[in-house]
């Protein structure tokens, strides 16, 4: 009772499910991958962006270590305050006095602009009137005379009001930062629609350098990075919104400054900004400001140490048509950052690429239509799956996924080292691997319950055929027995031999052969062959073996005209539109003497002792059914003791060899030369073509086959004469 209860609640749990399960596999999973195609689709317009960046990010970022951008120039030397020079010079922070020796040592090696990675938002500790604040030992006269001296801070100023410098400022929104409406910030111009704040990164507040410092600059640049959820550098602005006021980053201002341009210019429209202008030179971007960064290795020719440049160990024209960057390096005081290509990145490093990828043009793009590329391959490549898989088969599927994979996995790199432009294969090739998964899934499970019904069927079939099987047994023994076995027909002389063989091609056939003696002196022979095979042709050779032999032996008329009589009555109930090649003939077995008349059939085939084998001559006819009122005719001829007559259907000469060769008459006549001459039964004689066809054909039989001998051993001593 709880066994059938569980199975019943099985049966209804896959009731319940077959509906969903017919429409899973049905059309061959088309359905279920067009429905998946379509959601994948809609996702990759509303939520790709956010929710697919990791897995884009880790691609490109993959890219930029397989192929780095590589670099002929070194437009930016990067002024190192490294461990070394901290070592020589003391350590950090420096005397402002000695950054501004840096500043002019490295100007007077010929670079175009310096820029200083570093903020001084508070005063020098090191200035003179600071140096001895604390020292109640020293005299109020040498305190006043230090204090009389300018301060640190002062003579930076001094030395970046004659030299085209850039000083860094932090953009940020914490409320204890400074108020960034009191600062100005670069002249800048606004070619078409005033850009959107929202779509620039954006801060409230910053943090900027000492008010002398800030004033003696000519440019002044904020060196905000743009971080990405993982905490990677990818991109970097070049103009930003401080308390709603457009801003340029530190690289922007080292290029404006070292080309001596009083301002910038942002060109944008509704969408965003499409570039910065400086002079003549226009710098692409993406809408919301930034430049996507191609990066190199940090290589150490970018890098000249400040204690070198201080002690004068370079060239004095070491840094000529360069951009200096003035930053630190040393442990405890450098700024660094994870990149594509390096987990640990120095900031001034970075500053530097940037500007490397502007001067270059060799920045990453991933325009607005490469997603609906993207979407576009994803959906040609479903298209060609959903179509083809199922028709071809779950192994062609594969292969062509995997050929629409490596084709769109090699565009995507060809155009990323051609174009810069970033095209993402890996939503389309994890989108067509979910719809090949759904299709070979689906595929399966039709499969299988095609299996099922297959084999429901077939166990059907089985015994279905068993039955059609002994049916057709019970039939070929029927028709078999219809023929005359050579042993038992009556009244057959013992000087007239005879056999016949007939193999069907099939369980039941439509040869013919029959014999039978018509009174005491005349032997009557019959052989045809029905058009076609199997059950009807053996059915309608039944017929008309039966009307032949019951006009034979109720009509006393010539044998032509026999034969007349039985192609009226065949053509007459011949509604499948048969015909038979049929040869009739009576021996005369007192005198030798014989009639034949052939409708369609082969001559009968003579052998004689002294003669080589031949066909006898006819005038023949065409075959019964044709033509209903054909005129046939009789031939004769005389039969000698030992004589023998083979007669022959054409499941005999158009038996074939592997190589389609036909047996041909010739073969016929050729066997019965190499054994003519010899004593040979009728059986014998049989028997013997047979076994040779078949050796010839290798055993397989395409047609019925029927081989009849009749051989006049000798003629009675006291035969009458006619």
């Amino acid at each position: 009772m709880a066994r059938a209860a569980v199975d019943s609640k099985d049966t209804s749990a896959r009731g319940a499910f077959e509906p969903v399960v017919r429409w899973f596999t049905g059309g061959q999973g088309r359905p279920a991958a067009i429905a998946l195609a379509v959601l994948l689709a809609v996702l990759h317009l509303t939520l790709s962006e956010p929710a697919w960046s990791p897995i884009r990010d880790l691609l490109f970022d993959t890219y930029q270590r397989l192929m780095p951008r590589e670099i002929s120039r070194y437009p930016v030397v990067i002024v190192d305050i490294d461990d070394a020079s901290l070592a020589a010079l003391g350590r950090w922070p420096w005397p402002r006095t000695r950054l501004a020796r840096l500043i002019e040592a490295t100007h007077r090696a010929g670079a175009l602009a310096v820029g200083l990675d570093i903020i001084m938002s508070d005063a020098d500790s090191l200035s003179p009137a600071a140096l001895l604040v604390d020292r109640q030992d020293v005299s109020p006269t040498l305190q006043n005379t230090l204090a009389e001296l300018p301060s640190n801070d002062i003579l930076l100023a001094q030395t970046l009001r004659r030299i085209p410098t850039v000083i860094a400022r932090a953009a940020i929104t914490d409320g204890k930062a400074q108020d960034a409406s009191k600062s100005s910030q670069t002249s800048v111009v606004i070619a078409g629609d005033h850009p959107k704040v929202p779509r620039l990164q954006s801060f409230e507040r910053h943090i900027t350098n000492l008010p002398e410092i800030e004033a003696a600059a000519p440019g002044r640049g904020y060196i905000n990075d743009t971080r990405d959820n993982d905490g990677v550098v990818r991109s970097m602005p070049l103009v930003i919104a401080v308390n709603g006021e457009i801003a340029p980053s530190f690289a922007l201002e080292l290029l404006r400054v070292a080309t001596g341009q009083p301002h910038y210019t942002v060109q944008s429209d509704r969408k965003g900004i499409n570039g910065v202008q400086i002079g003549t030179s226009f710098i692409p971007t993406d809408p919301d400001g930034r430049i996507r960064l191609h990066f190199s290795p940090a290589y150490d020719a970018r890098r000249v140490s400040a204690g070198a440049i201080l002690r004068g160990e370079i060239a004095s024209n070491a840094f000529a048509d360069q951009i200096a960057i003035i930053g630190a390096t040393a442990i405890g005081v450098a700024d660094v950052a994870a990149t594509p290509i390096a987990v640990h990145m120095y900031g001034a490093e970075i500053h530097t690429q940037l500007i490397e990828n502007i001067l270059a043009g060799t920045r990453l793009k991933r325009p607005p239509a490469t997603s609906w590329l993207e979407l576009l391959a994803f959906l040609l490549m479903s298209i060609v799956l959903i179509i083809l898989l199922p028709r071809k088969g779950p192994g062609h599927g594969v292969m062509i996924f995997l050929a629409g994979t490596l084709l769109i996995w090699l565009a995507s790199l060809v155009v990323f080292s051609q174009a810069k432009t970033l095209f993402d294969p890996s939503f389309p090739t994890f989108g067509n691997l979910l719809i090949l998964m759904v299709l070979l899934t689906a595929g399966f499970s039709a499969a299988n319950r095609r299996r099922r019904e297959l084999d429901a069927a077939l166990a059907a079939e089985r015994i279905e055929r068993s039955r059609i099987a002994g049916e057709l047994q019970a039939a070929r023994e029927i028709q078999m027995g219809m023929l005359p076995l050579p042993g038992s027909i009556e009244g057959l002389p013992a000087h007239l031999e005879f056999h016949a063989i007939l193999e069907p091609a099939l369980e039941v056939g439509g040869d013919l052969y029959d014999a039978f003696m018509l009174d005491e002196d005349r032997f009557f022979f019959l052989v045809g062959d029905v058009s076609g095979k199997g059950v009807p042709a053996s059915l309608f050779m039944a017929l008309s073996k039966t009307l032949c032999k019951s006009l034979a032996r109720r009509e006393h008329v010539p044998l032509d005209a026999l034969l007349r009589l039985v192609n009226e009555e065949i053509s007459r109930e011949n509604s499948a539109s048969l015909f038979i090649a049929a040869i009739v003939g009576i021996i005369n077995i007192r005198t030798g003497e014989m009639q034949f008349c052939s409708a369609g059939h082969d001559a009968p085939i003579l052998l004689r002792a002294s003669e080589p084998p031949r066909s006898l001559n006819d005038a023949g006819g065409p075959p019964l059914c044709v033509d209903e009122a054909f005129p046939y005719t009789a031939d004769r001829f005389q039969l000698q003791p030992g004589d023998m007559l083979i007669i022959v259907t054409d499941g005999i000469t158009e038996a074939e060899d592997p190589k389609q060769n036909f047996y041909g008459l010739a073969r016929v006549l050729a066997y019965f030369a190499t054994v003519n001459g010899r004593p040979l039964s009728a059986a014998a004689a049989c028997a013997g073509l047979l076994a040779d066809v078949k050796s010839f054909t290798g055993g397989a039989a395409s047609d019925d086959i029927t081989v009849m001998a009749i051989r006049l051993a000798a003629l009675p001593p006291t035969a009458p004469s006619v």
